[in-house]
C-alpha cells in the first residue's frame, strides 16, 4: 500500500512540476529566450553587445516591429495577414516611384502610401468580415494579387528613390545617436497599448478575440470591430513601409517575402495566442527584438537564413506547447 502511495505521491509531484515549468514559460518565456539569446551573443559575438550595435538591431527592428503590432491586433481577433510583406514592398516600390527623391512629392507620396496600406486592410477586413473566408486563405490570395500588381507596375525592375525626409525616418538620429525609427515603433506600441487598457475600442477587441457569439449578445458588433483592426493593421505595415523606403532609400523587390513568417513568429513567441482574446504588445516588441537579434547573431556567426528559419520554427512549437500543454494539464 506504502509502495502505491509513494509511486502516485511521486507521479503527482512529477506532474505538478511540468505545470509549472510550462505555467513559468508561457507566463515568461519570452523574456527566457531573450535572456537565454543574449547570454549565447556574449559568449559567441560580444561586439553584437555593444551599444551601437544593439541601436542598429533596433533600427532594423523597428520596421517588422511596427508590422509585427498590427499582426498581433488581427490575432489578439483571430485573425492573420500574410499578405504584410507583399503589402510593404508594393508601397514602398510606390513611395521611391512617386517621389523619384523629389522634396516636393514627399508629402502625396507618405498620403499615397497611408492610403494604399488603408485600402489592403479594407480588402482584407472585407474579405474576411463581409464574404466569410478565413482569414489564412483571403491573405494568402491578396499576397499573390499585391505580388502581381508589383511586377507588373515595376515589369521586374523598381525604379527612384526617397526624399532626404523620408530617408532621415530610416536613417536619421536624435541626440546624435538614437534612430527615429526606433522612436516611432516606440510611439505607436504607447498608442497602441493605451488603446488596448484604457479605451473601449480596446476592450470591444479583446471581448471579440475572446468570444465572438458572446460579444454579439453583448451588444457589440464583431464584424465591424474585425474590419476596423485590419484597417490599423494596413496603415502600420505602411508606416513600416515608409521607414523602410527610407532605410533603402531605392527600391527593392524581395526584400518582404520574410515579412509575414517574422510578424507571425514575434507575435507568438510573444505570448499571443491563435486562440484569441489574449495578447501583449510589449511581448510582441520582444519578440521582434527576439528574432532581429538572433538573425544578426547568426550571421555574425556565419550561418545562413536556413538556420534562422529552423530557430523560429523551433520557437514557435515551444511556445504553441507552453500554451496547448497548460490547458492539457489544467
Amino acid at each position: 500500500m506504502n509502495n502505491t502511495d509513494d509511486l502516485i505521491s511521486k507521479k503527482n509531484s512529477k506532474f505538478n512540476f511540468i505545470k509549472f515549468l510550462t505555467k513559468i514559460f508561457q507566463k515568461g518565456g519570452v523574456y527566457i529566450s531573450l535572456i537565454i539569446l543574449l547570454i549565447f551573443a556574449g559568449i559567441f559575438s560580444p561586439k553584437l553587445l555593444e551599444l551601437n550595435h544593439l541601436l542598429f538591431i533596433l533600427k532594423i527592428a523597428s520596421i517588422i516591429g511596427i508590422i509585427s503590432i498590427g499582426q498581433a491586433l488581427l490575432i489578439i481577433t483571430r485573425g492573420l495577414d500574410f499578405s504584410v510583406g507583399a503589402s510593404a514592398t508594393l508601397i514602398m516600390v510606390l513611395i521611391c516611384a512617386i517621389s523619384m527623391g523629389n522634396p516636393k512629392y514627399t508629402f502625396i507620396s507618405i498620403i499615397i502610401a497611408l492610403a494604399v496600406g488603408a485600402l489592403i486592410g479594407i480588402v482584407n477586413g472585407l474579405l474576411v468580415v463581409r464574404f466569410k473566408i478565413s482569414p489564412m486563405v483571403g491573405s494568402l490570395g491578396v499576397m499573390s494579387l499585391l505580388t502581381g500588381i508589383t511586377f507588373i507596375y515595376t515589369r521586374g525592375f523598381a525604379r527612384g528613390s526617397t526624399p532626404e525626409f523620408i530617408s532621415y525616418l530610416g536613417h536619421g538620429k536624435i541626440f546624435g545617436f538614437l534612430p527615429v525609427s526606433i522612436i516611432i515603433w516606440i510611439v505607436i506600441a504607447l498608442i497602441i497599448i493605451f488603446i488596448l487598457k484604457r479605451t473601449m475600442f480596446g476592450r470591444y477587441i479583446f471581448a471579440v478575440g475572446a468570444n465572438p457569439q458572446a460579444a454579439y449578445i453583448a451588444g457589440l458588433y464583431p464584424g465591424r470591430i474585425i474590419f476596423y483592426v485590419y484597417i490599423i493593421s494596413g496603415l502600420l505595415t505602411a508606416i513600416a513601409a515608409i521607414i523602410w523606403a527610407g532605410y533603402l532609400r531605392s527600391p527593392t523587390l524581395g526584400g518582404g517575402t520574410s515579412y509575414p513568417l517574422d510578424s507571425l513568429t514575434a507575435v507568438i513567441i510573444g505570448g499571443t495566442t491563435f486562440a484569441g482574446g489574449k495578447g501583449s504588445i510589449l511581448g510582441t516588441i520582444i519578440g521582434t527584438v527576439i528574432i532581429t537579434l538572433l538573425s544578426s547573431l547568426l550571421n555574425m556567426l556565419g550561418l545562413g537564413e536556413g538556420v534562422k528559419m529552423i530557430f523560429q520554427g523551433f520557437l514557435i512549437l515551444l511556445m504553441v506547447f507552453a500554451y496547448t500543454g497548460r490547458k492539457s494539464l489544467g
